[in-house]
């Protein structure tokens, strides 16, 4: 037997329903398999409710000749039982599989590329421009095989997130920043030195592009458990697509404890003043003055406009 078993939905978390692919060679081994452990005689555009190797009751859902859906009840107890009775059964469990197998309605390889990236692309921004793909390299000189640029693998953060770590002193206005941004409270906000021990880190919609933003806990000398989080603070930090110092009106200049180079330096709290140092925007989290040219200027660090307004290919796969 070559049949393949791929779960299709987000694997641990529990949802309505889930997805379970079944891929064959050939069609003399998928609808004797679907028969088998879903009782039920399938062809091609078929959808069927049956039950399900004896696990949970849901569809069956016959695409093509070699391609066919479970769509169980998406508790992840019941989700795993029923891939580990299809394994039991002989099929191959595959965390992923060709993207022109996976969609067969796809125009080309380069088109099944863009189906499979957008299943998992977190920012709106990614959208139009993965689904313009397929006329851009028929038209494009590029060929697959060339080698990625450097736009394509900054166009990479529109998949998966990018790194955003926040450092500055402690007690400078961090976390507010971070709760205004979310829109929601996110890390405590408190007049003591320190109070957000561990890194708080949310996925944030920067007008489009959604970036894993992370408040790092402030900068200073610590014992014991403030210590190891500063510790993984600063791991973080090396590992960023784009590092943000921030600083106030009282604070020195927060390149001083960034570790590393910034690649941006925002004075925050400019309701109250601003500070002597340079500094490339300053902005109030309590009045707002600021924030929507923070967000234009962090997403463009990240993915500049000229990246986007591109004509050409973009090669967004390994």
């Amino acid at each position: 037997m070559s049949v393949r078993v791929r779960l299709s939905t987000p694997a641990g978390r529990a949802s309505a329903l889930a997805a379970i692919d079944i891929f064959a060679h050939s069609a003399g081994e998928l609808e004797p398999f679907i028969r088998k452990h879903a009782g039920v005689r399938t062809k091609p555009g078929d959808m069927k409710l049956a039950h399900l190797a004896g696990v949970d009751h849901g569809l069956v859902i016959h695409w093509t000749d070699t391609f066919a859906q479970l769509t169980p009840h998406g508790g992840v107890a019941v989700v795993d039982e029923l891939i580990k009775v299809l394994g039991s059964a002989g099929a191959e469990i595959v965390a992923d599989v060709d993207p022109i197998e996976a969609y067969p309605e796809a125009r080309s390889d380069v088109d099944a590329r863009s189906l499979a990236a957008l299943s998992h692309a977190v920012s709106p921004m990614a959208v139009d421009l993965l689904l313009a793909q397929h006329e851009r390299w028929e038209k494009g000189d590029r060929k697959p095989t060339d080698v990625r640029t450097d736009r394509d693998v900054r166009l990479m953060r529109l998949i998966g997130p990018a790194l955003v770590a926040v450092v500055g002193e402690p007690n400078v206005g961090k976390s507010t920043l971070l709760n205004t941004l979310a829109g929601r409270e996110l890390a405590i906000v408190s007049d003591e030195a320190g109070t957000t021990r561990d890194h708080v880190g949310a996925l944030i919609n920067l007008g489009g592009l959604v970036v894993r933003w992370v408040d790092t806990p402030g900068v200073r000398d610590a014992t014991g458990p403030e210590a190891q989080a500063i510790g993984l603070a600063q791991r973080l930090i090396a590992d960023a697509d784009l590092v943000i110092a921030v600083g106030d009106m009282t604070t020195g200049d927060p390149r001083e404890v960034a570790g590393v180079e910034p690649g941006m330096v925002v004075a925050l709290r400019a309701d109250l003043g601003k500070p002597d140092w340079q500094h490339d925007l300053a902005v109030s989290a309590a009045t707002g003055d600021g924030m929507p040219e923070l967000v234009s200027l962090v997403r463009d660090r990240l993915v500049p406009m000229a990246d986007l307004e591109d004509p050409g290919p973009w090669k967004f796969w390994e």
